[in-house]
């Protein structure tokens, strides 16, 4: 049998039993691999302390709970005994060293105070990313928060002791510090050491992304297991699309990422964090490896993320087929378990549904040897797997929290903007009061729209507030720095999130649509207020307020300092206002179109009027505000104004195709029969 399966029969991990087997010099790779007699016969006598009973009869060589119970009271006794032992000699040799310090060669003096120095240096010259107050910077930097504030009056940031630093700038002045920044990557060590503080860890269920080439078959393969493996939990099964969702197999829980090669899996990679634990790597057994094969490959194992390959449309090709594959996959370190590796390989036809349950079962026996686990106790934090705004919820996201639970009225901060959690709603559509790790959940509450990949981090609401109103008064001194000095600069103050977020969108619309773009400095719910005003007059802004009526004061201070302050109650009308103010605002440019053509038929020399030429007009129209030039046998011999224009000894504006008229160039006087004119006006161009 497979190592797994002995170890269901003994009820005792997979990864023990390596252990086991490894520290009596067995060469056994994983859970995957085939124990023989011997292997078998090992290990029973070290479960059991007994010779091993015959093959078919393991279910009675599971020791009792009455032999487990003495073992148990003899191991804690011993342990006990060894601790104390451990302890009077430790005592010992601290005192013999405290009176022969003189006499210890310095390398055989203890090292665990060494040790410990080396730690706390090497701890100081790691800094975990996030927004932090500038007093926690220089604390974590070493210097005092009085350099911190000079460095950032440098940056333009005039910021105190007590206000928060956005993340970009954290990162700019502790690599300037000589500082090694470390994403906020929850599998890393110095987080849970000192962010995190986890205590109650829990295994949880493994998080798992399909990858490969295209058309090999990860979407068939994610539909069969969603059409087979998840549980309705309501009327209709799942009716909210997350981009993630939980799978029940006989052996525990999976939860797949819904979309292969998702858009948080990549950019996460790129940012050194792991969005998933296990990557499902699905190569056709008609086709082979191919580039994005390679590729997808590739970004597994620079995310250091256990692949499993599912040889998949097996059924198309013979068994030897299988052979090739593993021996194109070995080439990118990629060795399977019956070629000598390590590398889990499972065959399975997608379409039939054939090999599934064994995929289901290897990624659960892969997450088993992991040991994955989460803290539910602590205050959840994870990442943004995707984002969109939805009618009637605004800005929402899928979220899975790699540790704690998140629930309804928690206050967040993620990326670069904040929430409350006013709305949780499970992969079933279903609306729930509270969640744990490696589920996932669509959570709104959102400021504004988070990036997929975002790291989410519940925290206190005296936390929240802190550092909402710092990052609101940063975005506007960025915005005073950085708008240009001639475009077109609102302040939007509206009445509720949603209304202020379809404005901040439609505007942002409409500003990319135009030449003249449009900024807003500062967006907010709320009436106006004086500092609102006194931003506009630092920004030359136009203050807008939807559906919020500002006080007589408020107006009065905005006349003095000339801020317009406009009210509406109708989005479009407020966007018809911007869109007025940049036409009115947009400079022209104009563009010389050909109106028409003619041929001069008579020349008339008068006295007192100057030369005039009768014409024919051919196509289009000759206008009195056009310019006139003349060829004469192709060749141009002249250009001017019209000075006159008549039909029919009347002044006329314009003289269309099929009329005869006449005119006076200003500056051109050499007219002949059969001088061709082209009549040109300049056209504004909108």
């Amino acid at each position: 049998m497979r190592v797994y399966e002995f170890s269901r029969e003994v009820d005792v991990p997979s990864k023990e039993l390596l252990k086991l087997l490894s520290d009596a010099g067995y060469s056994i790779q994983s859970h995957m691999s085939l124990l023989t007699e011997e292997h078998v016969s090992f290990l029973n006598k070290k479960l059991k302390k007994e010779e091993s009973l015959p093959s078919g009869k393991t279910e009675s060589l599971k020791p009792t709970k009455t032999e487990n119970k003495e073992t148990s009271n003899k191991v804690i006794q011993k342990e006990k005994q060894v601790a104390a032992d451990s302890s009077i000699k430790l005592q010992s040799d601290v005192s013999v060293l405290a009176e022969n310090k003189q006499l210890v060669p310095e390398d055989q003096k203890p090292k665990i105070n060494q040790k410990k120095s080396e730690t706390t240096q090497e701890s100081k010259k790691v800094i975990i990313l996030t927004s932090m107050t500038v007093g926690d910077l220089a604390d974590r930097i070493g210097v005092p928060s009085g350099e911190i504030i000079l460095n950032l009056l440098k940056r333009g940031l005039l910021l105190n002791k007590n206000q928060v630093i956005k993340e970009d700038v954290v990162e700019q002045i502790a690599k300037q510090h000589g500082l090694e920044v470390v994403m906020p990557n929850l599998e890393s060590k110095v987080v849970e050491q000192t962010k995190l503080g986890l205590k109650d860890q829990k295994h949880r269920a493994p998080i798992v992304v399909v990858i490969g080439h295209v058309d090999h078959g990860k979407t068939t393969l994610l539909d069969f297991i969603r059409k087979t493996r998840v549980v309705a939990k309501e009327k209709g099964g799942i009716t909210q699309h997350l981009g993630a969702y939980e799978v029940e197999t006989p052996n525990g829980k999976i939860v797949f990422l819904d979309t292969p090669g998702h858009e948080a899996f990549t950019k996460m990679r790129q940012r050194g964090i792991k969005s998933a634990d296990i990557a499902i790597l699905v190569v056709a057994a008609d086709d082979g490896v191919m580039p994005q094969t390679v590729e997808a490959i590739k970004q597994a194992q620079s995310a250091d993320v256990p692949i499993i390959v599912a040889i998949n449309k097996v059924d198309k090709v013979p068994v030897a087929k299988l052979e090739d594959i593993k021996a194109q996959l070995s080439k990118y370190e990629l060795l399977t378990e019956d070629w000598g590796g390590q590398t889990l390989c499972v065959p399975i036809s997608a379409k039939l549904g054939q090999g599934i349950d064994q995929l289901l079962e290897m990624i659960l026996l892969q997450a088993e040897i992991m040991e994955l686990k989460s803290d539910e106790t602590i205050d959840a934090c994870g990442y943004v797997l995707e984002s969109k705004i939805e009618k009637g919820l605004g800005p929402v996201a899928t979220f899975i929290a790699q540790h704690g639970s998140i629930k309804i009225g928690d206050f967040f901060l993620c990326g670069d903007t904040q929430g409350k959690v006013t709305v949780l709603i499970d992969s079933a559509g279903k609306r729930i009061k509270s969640v744990g790790p490696a589920i996932p959940v669509q959570i709104s509450g959102f400021d504004v729209l988070p990036q997929a990949g975002d790291y989410l981090q519940v925290v206190s609401q005296q936390e929240f507030y802190k550092t909402k109103e710092s990052k609101v008064e940063q975005r506007d001194l960025y915005a005073i720095k950085q708008i240009p000095e001639d475009a077109i600069k609102v302040i939007i103050k509206a009445d509720v999130a949603s209304s202020k977020e379809a404005l901040v969108n439609s505007i942002e619309k409409l500003s990319k649509k135009s030449e003249k773009k449009v900024y807003i400095v500062h967006a907010a719910m709320g009436n106006v207020t004086e500092t609102d005003v006194m931003l506009a007059v630092d920004t030359k802004s136009t203050i807008y307020a939807f559906s919020v009526k500002p006080e007589a004061k408020i107006l009065a201070l905005a006349q003095r300092y000339s801020v317009p302050v406009k009210i509406f109650y109708v989005i479009y009308h407020l966007l018809d206002d911007i869109t007025e103010i940049i036409k009115s605002e947009k400079k022209i440019e104009y563009k010389r179109v050909k109106s028409g053509e003619a041929i001069v038929r008579k020349v008339f020399d008068i006295k007192d009027l100057g030369v005039i030429a009768g014409f024919y007009v051919k196509d289009g129209k000759i206008l009195r505000d056009g310019t006139i030039t003349i060829f004469r046998n192709n060749k141009k011999i002249g250009q001017g104004s019209i000075k006159s224009l008549q039909r029919e000894k009347k002044n006329m504006k314009e003289v269309a195709a099929g009329f005869e008229g006449a005119l006076i160039i200003d500056g051109f006087k050499d007219w002949a029969i059969d001088d061709r004119i082209e009549c040109s006006v300049d056209v504004a161009q909108i």
